[in-house]
C-alpha cells in the first residue's frame, strides 16, 4: 500500500511533504520542550512560554518552508529535468547533449548524466552501424524493388487478407488519390466487384489452382473505371494477402461508347443517301423515255445525295481523329532524356542545352521526329551548329532545334513530316505524331542574322521525383492486425493518426474568425507518411486582417479563388476517416472545425489528442510546452520559412508526436483511453484554454 502511494506521488510532492513533516515535527518538539520546562520549573506565568513557543514554532515552519522551496528549485526540479532528458534521449532516439546549467547545484550528477547520455548515443550509433552492415544487402534489394514497383505503368496494390492496403505504387496513387496505408480497399474501390474476384480466387485456391481473376470496378467516388486482376499471395500454403494490378479503363469505355455512337451515326447518315441514290439510279435505268428535264432533275438529286454522303463521311472521319488523339498514350518525360535519345541515334552531331523541363508526350515518337529533322537539316551541308533546347512557358514547353546557315522552307519541312517515322510505327508519319499530340511545329528566324530554329510546342507535365528528393512511403509490410477492440481500448500502435493544423483570420472562432488553410499528415504504424498529405487554402468569405497575414503570410489574393470551407471541410473529413486527430493546442483548431459542422455537413467526432496536454503530462517539471520548445527538446529543426504555415507546423507536430508515443509507452500508457486519461489529469491547463 505504501509503495503504491509512493509511486502515485510525484518527486516534488514527496519532498514538499517531507519538509512539511520536518517543520511540523520541529514545532511539536519545541512545544513539548517548553511544556516540559514549564512543568519542571514549578509553574508560574504561562504566557511567556506560549509566546516563545509560538514564535519558535512559526520560525521553524517558516525556515522549513524556505529551505523546502530552495530544495525544490535547486534539487527536485533539476533532478526531474535530468530524469526527463535522460528518458527522452533513451526512448525517443534524441542525441542532443544535456544542458548541465539546469543542474549546477547537483555537483557531479549533471556531468554523470551527460556521460550516460554520451555512452547511450555511442551505443545507439554502434547498434545502428551493426544493423546497417547486416541489412546492406536487404536495402539494395529493397531499393531495386521500390524502383521497379514505383514506376510500373499500371496501378499496383498489395492488400492484407482482411483487405487493407499495405503497399501501393505511384500509379495507384494517381488513379486513386484517397488511397493510403492501412485504409480498407472499399474506401477507394467499390467493394462488390473486388469481393467477387476475391471469392473466385479463394474458390480456385481451395480447388488447388492458383490463378489471377479479372475484375472491372469503379472507384469509390465513381469517377474512374478500372480493369484489373487479383492474385493471391501464399506463404507456407497460408494466404498472406492479395496483389491487385489495374489500369484506367475509363477512356477505353468512353472510346468504346464513342466508337459505337460513331458507327451507328455513320450507318444512319449513310443509309438514307445510299437508298436515295439507289432509287434514283433505278429510275434512270428503267426510265428510257424520261424527258431531259426529268433526267437533269434526277442527276441533281443524285449529286445532292452524294454531297450529303461525303459530308457524313468527312464528319465521321473528323470525330474519329479527335477520339484517337485523346487516347494517344503519353507520359511525363524529361526534355533532357529526349535530347539524350536524339544524340544516341546514329551519332547525330547536335549540342544540347541543360533543361529541367518535363513534357507530356510519346517520348519515342518525339525523339524519332527530332532525329529525323536533324538528319534532314544536315543533308545539304549548308547548316551548322545544331542545338537542342527547351523553353518553359506555363502549361507549355517548347522544344527548340536551332542552327546557323540556310533557312528551311515550309514546303521542305512539310515534306519531311510526311515520311513514316519508324518501322515500329508502320506508316505512322511525323504529321500523324503531331496530330496525336494535338500540336504542330514551324520554322522561324532566331533573331540573329543567319540563325534559324524549328519550334515544337508540347504540354508541360509535373516533374517526377528527383533522386535526392524524399520519397513518399508507399508500403508497410508490418501493419498491425485489424483492430477488434473499442476505440478507447485499442493499442496506440494499432491506430492511425492524422496530425493537422489550421491557419485562421484570428484567434476567436466564436467572434467571427475563419479558417484560411488546413493541412494534415497521416501516421500509420508509427511512421510519418509524407506521401499521404492534405493541404488546401480556404476562402474565408471575409478579409484577412494584416496582423494575421504577418503571421502566416496568406493574403486575400491567395484565397480569392480557393474553395470554401464546405468543400475543403468535406475533403478533409474524408482524409481523416478512421483516424485519431492530433494537433498542437487541439481545442483551438477543433473549435473552428466544429463550429462549421453544419455548413460542412459532417461531424468531426474522431478521438482527439493534444500535444500540449501530452507535453504537460510527460514534462510536468517545466512550463515550456510551446511547439518551438518541444522541437528544441526533441532536437527537431523547423525551417524558418515553414514555421507558422499549416503544413510546416503539421510536420513539426507529427515529428514531436511520434517521439511522445515512445515516452508514453515507457510510462505504461499504451491504449488510446489511457492516453486521453493522462491528458485529463492536466485539468489546470485544460481550464486555461478558453477557446
Amino acid at each position: 500500500m505504501i509503495d503504491r502511494l509512493t509511486r502515485r506521488l510525484g518527486l516534488r510532492l514527496r519532498f514538499a511533504l517531507f519538509f512539511a513533516a520536518l517543520g511540523l515535527g520541529g514545532a511539536a518538539l519545541i512545544g513539548g520542550a517548553l511544556w516540559f520546562g514549564y512543568v519542571r520549573g514549578g509553574g508560574g506565568p504561562v504566557d511567556g512560554f506560549v509566546i516563545g513557543g509560538m514564535i519558535a514554532a512559526l520560525g521553524v515552519l517558516g525556515l522549513s518552508a524556505w529551505i523546502g522551496l530552495l530544495f525544490d528549485e535547486n534539487v527536485a526540479r533539476p533532478i526531474l529535468a535530468l530524469a526527463s532528458d535522460l528518458t527522452t534521449r533513451a526512448r525517443a532516439d534524441v542525441d542532443l547533449e544535456i544542458d548541465e546549467a539546469q543542474a549546477k547545484h547537483l555537483g557531479a550528477l549533471a556531468p554523470a548524466a551527460n556521460a550516460i547520455n554520451a555512452a547511450l548515443a555511442e551505443a545507439r550509433a554502434a547498434r545502428a552501424r551493426a544493423v546497417a552492415r547486416e541489412t546492406a544487402r536487404i536495402a539494395r534489394e529493397k531499393a531495386l524493388f521500390e524502383a521497379l514497383f514505383r514506376d510500373l505503368g499500371e496501378g499496383a496494390v498489395v492488400a492484407t487478407p482482411d483487405n487493407r492496403v499495405m503497399l501501393y505504387n505511384r500509379m495507384a496513387q494517381e488513379l486513386l488519390p484517397q488511397i493510403g496505408l492501412g485504409r480498407p480497399l472499399d474506401a477507394v474501390l467499390r467493394p462488390e466487384p473486388v469481393e467477387d474476384a476475391l471469392r473466385r480466387v479463394e474458390e480456385a485456391r481451395i480447388a488447388g489452382r492458383i490463378s489471377a481473376e479479372t475484375f472491372l470496378v469503379a472507384s469509390a467516388d465513381g469517377r474512374r473505371f478500372l480493369q484489373g486482376r487479383v492474385t493471391p499471395i501464399l506463404s507456407d500454403e497460408e494466404l498472406s494477402g492479395h496483389v491487385l494490378i489495374f489500369r484506367d479503363a475509363t477512356e477505353d469505355l468512353r472510346a468504346h461508347a464513342e466508337q459505337a455512337h460513331l458507327f451507328n451515326a455513320l450507318l444512319e447518315g449513310v443509309r438514307r443517301p445510299a437508298g436515295t441514290i439507289a432509287a434514283l439510279l433505278d429510275v434512270l435505268e428503267t426510265g428510257a423515255d424520261l424527258p431531259p428535264e426529268a433526267r437533269a432533275s434526277l442527276r441533281a438529286g443524285m449529286a445532292e445525295e452524294v454531297a450529303r454522303l461525303v459530308a457524313v463521311i468527312d464528319g465521321m472521319a473528323r470525330e474519329q481523329a479527335a477520339a484517337t488523339q485523346r487516347r494517344w498514350p503519353v507520359s511525363a518525360v524529361a526534355a533532357s532524356h529526349i535530347f539524350d535519345a536524339v544524340r544516341a541515334r546514329e551519332a547525330l552531331e547536335v549540342a544540347t542545352m541543360p533543361s529541367d523541363a518535363v513534357v507530356a508526350c510519346d517520348g519515342f515518337a518525339i525523339a524519332t521526329l527530332l532525329a529525323r529533322l536533324i538528319a534532314r537539316l544536315g543533308e545539304s551541308g549548308t547548316r551548322e551548329g545544331l542545338v537542342l533546347s527547351a523553353e518553359e512557358d506555363g502549361a507549355e514547353t517548347r522544344l527548340i532545334l536551332g542552327w546557323r546557315g540556310e533557312a528551311v522552307t515550309d514546303g521542305a519541312l512539310m515534306g519531311w513530316l510526311e515520311a513514316p517515322l519508324s518501322p515500329a510505327y508502320g506508316q505512322y508519319s511525323g504529321q500523324d505524331a503531331l496530330a496525336a499530340h494535338q500540336t504542330t511545329l514551324w520554322a522561324e528566324d532566331a533573331g540573329e542574322e543567319g540563325a534559324h530554329r524549328i519550334v515544337l510546342p508540347l504540354a508541360s507535365a509535373n516533374p517526377p521525383l528527383a533522386p535526392g528528393d524524399a520519397r513518399p512511403e508507399f508500403y508497410d509490410f508490418n501493419l498491425p492486425p485489424a483492430p477488434r477492440a473499442e476505440m478507447a481500448d485499442r493499442e496506440l500502435s494499432e491506430l492511425s493518426f492524422v496530425v493537422f493544423d489550421t491557419e485562421t483570420t484570428g484567434l476567436s472562432p466564436r467572434g467571427g474568425d475563419e479558417i484560411v488553410q488546413i493541412a494534415g499528415l497521416r501516421i500509420v504504424n508509427g511512421r510519418i507518411l509524407r506521401g499521404e498529405t492534405f493541404e488546401s487554402l480556404v476562402n474565408p468569405g471575409r478579409p484577412i486582417p494584416p496582423p494575421a497575414t504577418r503571421v502566416h503570410h496568406i493574403t486575400d489574393a491567395m484565397v480569392e479563388g480557393a474553395p470554401d470551407i464546405r468543400e475543403v471541410g468535406q475533403r478533409f473529413h474524408d482524409f481523416c476517416q478512421g483516424s485519431v486527430l492530433v494537433a498542437h493546442n487541439a481545442p483551438f483548431d477543433l473549435a473552428f472545425l466544429r463550429l462549421k459542422e453544419e455548413v460542412i455537413g459532417r461531424r468531426f467526432d474522431n478521438p482527439v489528442l493534444c500535444t500540449v496536454l501530452m507535453s504537460a503530462a510527460l514534462f510536468d517539471h517545466t512550463g515550456q510546452h510551446t511547439l518551438d520548445a518541444l522541437c528544441a527538446r526533441f532536437g527537431i529543426t523547423i525551417p524558418p520559412e515553414a514555421r507558422h504555415t499549416a503544413m510546416g507546423d503539421t510536420v513539426a507536430t507529427a515529428e514531436v508526436f511520434v517521439r511522445m508515443l515512445a515516452l508514453l509507452r515507457d510510462r505504461g500508457v499504451t491504449t488510446l483511453g489511457a492516453a486521453i486519461a493522462e491528458e485529463g489529469r492536466m485539468t489546470k491547463i485544460r481550464k486555461a484554454q478558453t477557446y
